[in-house]
């Protein structure tokens, strides 16, 4: 890894180079995550500015209670998202290594723009009152994730290395969730003494300033980025192909050939599918309620769990955002017209989620049932709405293809992965079952839609190949 620092006036002006292509076409139009980075930057305004109301007469734990300031940690993570896909994008090219001094200016320039996003919400929720050092820690401690992204081991590291890098990835990003989820977390990390957070603000900076700085390690080799003289650049070795032919999975079932038109890389199996969606939900509550972190009893920590992990139910594939396999599909004959092709689709995604969804949600309800407990009445009209309003929000998906013809990559996106967001903060456990009845009706009748209009516009758009 190099320095951040630049050490002489060409990789400054490299540095100033790759800076500038911040907020132009270059970062906007090639980046799919930016308008959801913006919706949830503006929640976490919106979010600064309730808690900054509400700290006029409360304390900070009652004020928590109505302020949602998890929007600021996603708002970071899809930041970092951004930064990410731009580097990516910028480092990706084959043309990159024959360029002297992009590897290293690209990494420069995404951790210097990382610092001042980070200090950017930070400052954002500060403006609530809470202490700069406090909002800081916050920020910093939700942006594990990205440091476990940024980082990668030098390509000649061992296999022992790089195994290790990834246990410890893993384990910080479990920690983070079970933190975030089985605590008060947000109180515990706007609270802490300046003597603490101001270290420990440095040292997270630092590591996620150093992780970005291995990012030419991803792509190629530190032969590549050897120093040259400014006029010439090394010659890569480029590997030769592959040559070894791949074998084609046999003896796929026909759930298995369906789901191939969701993500034909792993087609899953119809066993699989649904013993996934049986257990998964109620395991996570159960093992995150049985971990001696939060307040109350079991069934207190089962019952501030659940709201939260209806995230797993609603959760979206990128069955409409990945759309490069469509046209090779279409070519092979074996659907039809290209509306018959977009029907099988979202006849695909119906026959999967009308089988998986009821059994999720049935997984999330039973442990709040069993032991918090719920009368089972009740129990049971929140688990309808909640199956109603999962199986309306899955087809409002594609629902930028219903107000614009060619809607940017960056919408489609955004319309994945809001599903999952928009049940994790409206549903029966945290509106009521009086009002979440009327929301999760409205929700299918809008999925409903969809299902049957979308397609016909679907089939009339463009199929790139590769980008859109």
């Amino acid at each position: 890894m190099r320095s951040f620092l630049p050490s002489g006036a060409l990789e400054r002006s490299d540095m100033i180079r790759a800076l500038r292509l911040y907020g132009t076409r270059v970062f906007l139009v090639g980046n799919p995550m930016i308008f959801t980075a913006v919706i949830f930057i503006l929640l976490a305004g919106l979010t600064a500015h309730e808690l900054h109301t509400a700290l006029l007469t409360q304390s900070l734990e009652k004020a928590l209670k109505h302020a949602n300031v998890f929007n600021a940690a996603i708002a970071a993570t899809f930041v970092q998202n951004c930064l990410q896909t731009h580097s990516g994008n910028q480092i990706g090219a084959s043309q990159a290594p024959a360029i002297p001094g992009l590897l290293q200016a690209e990494a420069r320039a995404a951790a210097l723009m990382s610092m001042v996003a980070i200090l950017a919400l930070s400052g954002l929720l500060a403006w609530s009152g809470l202490p700069l050092h406090d909002t800081l820690f916050y920020t910093l401690l939700n942006t594990v994730p990205a440091v476990i992204q940024w980082y990668a081991p030098p390509q000649q590291a061992s296999r022992k290395i790089k195994g290790i890098t990834a246990v410890i990835g893993v384990g910080l990003l479990l920690g983070l969730m079970l933190l975030t989820f089985a605590t008060d977390f947000p109180l515990w990390a706007l609270t802490r003494p300046a003597m603490l957070t101001i270290p420990a603000d440095l040292a997270m900076m630092g590591l996620l300033t150093a992780a970005i700085m291995t990012l030419p390690n991803r792509l190629h080799s530190p032969a590549m980025m050897a120093p040259t003289d400014g006029f010439t650049a090394s010659t890569p070795d480029f590997a030769l192909p592959e040559t070894t032919p791949r074998v084609a999975p046999r003896d796929l079932s026909f759930y298995q050939l369906r789901q191939m038109l969701l993500a034909p890389a792993t087609p899953t199996n119809l066993r699989n599918d649904l013993l996934t969606s049986l257990f998964m939900p109620a395991c996570a509550v159960l093992i995150m309620g049985s971990l001696p972190l939060g307040h109350g009893s079991f069934g207190n920590r089962i019952a501030h769990l659940t709201p939260g992990m209806t995230i797993l139910i609603a959760l979206q594939d990128a069955w409409i955002s990945n759309r490069k396999h469509w046209p090779l599909l279409l070519t092979t004959g074996r659907f039809g017209s290209r509306l018959d092709f977009v029907r099988a689709v979202f006849t695909a995604k119906a026959n999967r989620v009308f089988m998986t969804a009821p059994l999720r949600t049935l997984s999330l309800m039973l442990p709040v049932t069993l032991f918090k407990p719920l009368a089972p009445s009740h129990a049971l009209l929140d688990a309808a709405e909640l199956l109603v309003a999962t199986l309306g929000v899955t087809f409002c998906c594609p629902l930028p293809f219903l107000v614009m013809k060619q809607p940017p990559q960056g919408v489609i996106v955004a319309a994945t992965v809001a599903p999952a967001f928009v049940l994790q903060f409206c549903n029966p456990f945290i509106l009521g079952s009086r009002i979440f009845g009327p929301v999760a009706l409205a929700f299918a009748a809008l999925g409903t839609l969809c299902f049957f209009v979308v397609p016909s516009r679907m089939a009339r758009t463009d199929w790139p190949y590769e980008t859109e």
